[in-house]
């Protein structure tokens, strides 16, 4: 049976880095077996690496994340034929002070290979919605930036960088907890019939993704997708499309990026075009958006 441990409420939650890295791996290079002390988060930049937990394998491709907790048993491993490059993050989800407490003392290789004695599964209460279980295996892909940033604020060390990793990181979680609601968490049996093409607009937000393309990625005639869709999300896929591609213009911009940029990453050849279909869907330029910090100005 599986053990599923609560890390309590969300807004409660007080984690601490503890070691973050981008290594580059050589093929065949591997990770235990072994047991950690902390909870690891291994986000694969290119190449690939298999995850051996429980009675689980796992592959882990570029985008996606493999995760555990404390004295866990589990190894990881480049595949033979290629390098890897991976982005390893150590934290606690709840330690009152941000220091990080570096992990590698504390951990032991074991001698047991797979298949390892089941570790538990972890879960956090999120306030309106219910337990969120973070599984051993994900895909986030656009967690990659703020993982670049958690890794350079530990290498700079400079004043105060334990409380910047501390925001970062709940950054991280809570994008990841959104993340896992739209898209992983159990639906209701309509939406998952429809889950495969939110991943498709969640991930690939600039992509200009035809009905045909969502259709068969959910296995479904375009004209039965289109009518299941509107009936579960209450907007048309195109609708919906617009809205994850506005979402991540707004994120862009308030990260400072320029406008010009903004709109290469979310596939408009034009940036007019892209200013103009901002404006019309916001009610603002992006100009002005950045400007009042994506608040309203009529209520300033």
């Amino acid at each position: 049976m599986e053990q599923i441990r609560s890390l309590g409420p969300m807004s409660m939650l007080l984690p601490a880095v503890n070691y973050a890295n981008m290594h580059i791996a050589s093929p065949g290079v591997s990770y235990g077996p072994r047991t950690i002390p902390d909870h690891q988060f291994v986000f694969v930049v290119s190449g690939c690496m298999d995850l051996s937990i429980g009675d689980g394998e796992y592959e882990i491709h570029p985008g996606e994340f493999a995760y555990y907790g404390p004295d866990t048993p589990h190894k990881l491993s480049i595949r033979a034929d290629r390098p890897a490059t991976f982005i390893s993050v150590h934290f606690d989800w709840h330690r009152m002070s941000s220091e990080p407490m570096h992990p590698g003392p504390r951990i032991k290789n074991i001698q047991k290979g797979p298949p390892f004695e089941a570790g538990p599964s972890w879960e956090i209460e999120v306030e309106g919605y219910g337990g969120i279980r973070i599984p051993f295996r994900f895909r986030y892909m656009e967690a990659e930036r703020i993982l670049h940033r958690i890794v350079q604020e530990y290498k700079e060390a400079e004043h105060g960088y334990s409380l910047v990793l501390r925001g970062l990181l709940m950054q991280l979680i809570t994008d990841i907890v959104r993340h896992e609601i739209d898209v992983s968490a159990p639906y209701p049996s309509k939406q998952t019939m429809i889950s495969n093409a939110l991943q498709m607009i969640q991930e690939h937000p600039q992509q200009a993704w035809s009905i045909s393309q969502l259709a068969k990625s959910c296995g479904y005639h375009p004209n039965y997708f289109s009518h299941l869709f509107k009936e579960v999300m209450g907007i048309s896929p195109k609708s919906y499309m617009i809205q994850k591609r506005m979402q991540w213009a707004k994120k862009l911009l308030l990260e400072e990026e320029k406008i010009e940029v903004v709109a290469s990453k979310l596939g408009y050849t034009s940036i007019h075009y892209f200013s103009r279909h901002f404006k019309s869907i916001t009610g603002m330029a992006p100009s002005t958006y950045r400007l009042y910090g994506g608040e309203d100005h009529n209520k300033l």
